[in-house]
């Protein structure tokens, strides 16, 4: 509905700064108002399989929105530098306990602004200032840049080396025993980034057990399964662990939790605030609150158990296509397909792209290790629209005939029409508003 004449007048030059105040978006920016809903159209046509990607349901949107946008109040509950701060430090505490009784940690912080920036003041916080190593899964095979990449800061003036993964996928525990009484490191750092197998982080516990290292986990693509209990918890038995907000978790893309031993603490909260950022906005750390709460409830474990049996019917549906799978399927809400050396990285992005496919081209080891490209998808957003596994396999033989087929080939008007329809079919329903 376009403006008011009314709301035109109190937004005219001449009524000054205050008419800002209180008008809306499309008020106050017409254009990028009008730009948003182009994006929110195109996303309601397509079908998101970025595995990062999830809906944050409609209440923690709202949440976000609340004028507790505009408190971000230095400090941790009870030590705040400002005053009225008695509702803020309820709403930090709640989010804190329910993080501790939902994970068993000792030790929750709810304030990192990304798990990145937690992954980087969790290592400020527990490793050496001089000559720290770090054993970490390797990022081809499937971690994430924060572990210790030499083009990330995690990986700055640090001795780093990483473990694999065997010829058939499994996580090379041999390799990781072998490397770690080698180099006796400080951290071990494990985590799925485009690893679609539960990795046994216990076993990893053992061997940073045996050469005295500390254990960090990074959950961010697992959380939710862990909530769930589809997957095992690692949070208890390590010194360390990072989740961002998105992905499994379903809420809003805006920044992480740190469980951690509670001797820890206060040099992580320090890291974090204001080794690394200033002040987390208080409306963020409440969508958190209730975020932890929606997480704890039963509908939300059947959520994820359909994430994963969408993920595993997409993967059948690739294999059914002729498409080979890195380690042959999935135990998560991730698929990691092989491509065929016809498709560069830009034009597997393009080339599903222009089908309303979205997703991540990435690299993955092959059978003898060396690098392949690799398409990483994953069924969380799709699974919030409503999609059924019969319609992710569908889904799983479409996707596989379009990488069959190359990326010099025309689109199938007939397959076009297709996966529309299936977008069609489930709109987004956090959208409405």
């Amino acid at each position: 509905m376009p403006p008011s004449t009314a709301a035109l007048q109190a937004m005219s030059p001449d009524a000054g700064w205050h008419g800002f105040f209180n008008a809306d978006a499309r008020q106050l920016g017409p254009d990028v108002s009008a730009l948003i809903d182009q994006d929110r159209e195109k996303e309601l046509q397509s079908l998101n399989m970025i595995a990062s990607a999830s809906y944050a349901p409609l209440g923690l949107r709202q949440i976000e929105g609340t004028h507790l946008v505009n408190r971000a109040p230095m400090g941790l509950p009870g030590r705040r530098s400002v005053a009225n701060c008695e509702q803020l430090d309820a709403i930090e505490n709640l989010a804190i306990e329910r993080a501790k009784a939902i994970f068993g940690a000792e030790y929750v912080n709810v304030q990192a602004l990304s798990s990145t920036i937690a992954n980087v003041a969790v290592l400020r916080a527990i490793l050496p200032a001089d000559g720290a190593r770090l054993l970490t899964f390797d990022e081809l095979a499937g971690g994430h840049v924060s572990h210790g990449a030499m083009r990330h800061i995690t990986g700055a003036n640090r001795e780093v080396v990483s473990f694999g993964v065997t010829g058939n996928g499994i996580v090379d525990l041999d390799q990781a025993r072998d490397l770690a009484r080698r180099t006796r490191p400080h951290v071990l750092i494990a985590g799925p980034s485009s690893y679609p197998r539960e990795i046994d982080f216990a076993a990893l516990r053992a061997i940073a057990d045996e050469v005295g290292a500390l254990l960090f986990t990074d959950i961010a693509h697992v959380a939710g399964l862990i909530a769930a209990g589809i997957h095992a918890n690692p949070v208890p038995f390590s010194d360390v662990s990072t989740t961002s907000t998105q992905k499994t978790m379903c809420g809003p893309r805006n920044g992480a939790f740190v469980f951690a031993k509670e001797r820890f603490g206060a040099a992580i909260d320090a890291a974090v605030f204001p080794g690394l950022q200033g002040p987390a906005a208080s409306n963020m750390i409440a969508a958190r609150a209730v975020q932890m709460e929606m997480i704890a409830r039963p509908a939300f474990a059947q959520l994820m158990r359909d994430v994963v049996a969408n993920a595993q019917a997409f993967a059948a549906g690739l294999e059914e296509g002729g498409i080979e799978l890195y380690t042959g399927g999935t135990d998560s809400h991730m698929v990691m397909a092989y491509t065929g050396e016809s498709w560069t990285q830009p034009q597997l992005v393009a080339g599903l792209g222009a089908h309303g496919i979205l997703g991540n081209a990435m690299r993955a080891p092959g059978r003898s290790g060396e690098p392949r490209t690799a398409f990483r998808f994953g069924s969380v957003a799709l699974t919030i629209r409503g999609l059924d596994t019969a319609e992710t396999m569908l889904l799983g033989r479409e996707v596989a005939a379009i990488l069959r087929a190359g990326p010099g080939a025309p689109a199938d008007p007939g397959r076009l029409r297709r996966l529309q329809a299936l977008a069609a079919a489930h709109p987004v329903p956090s959208f409405a508003d």
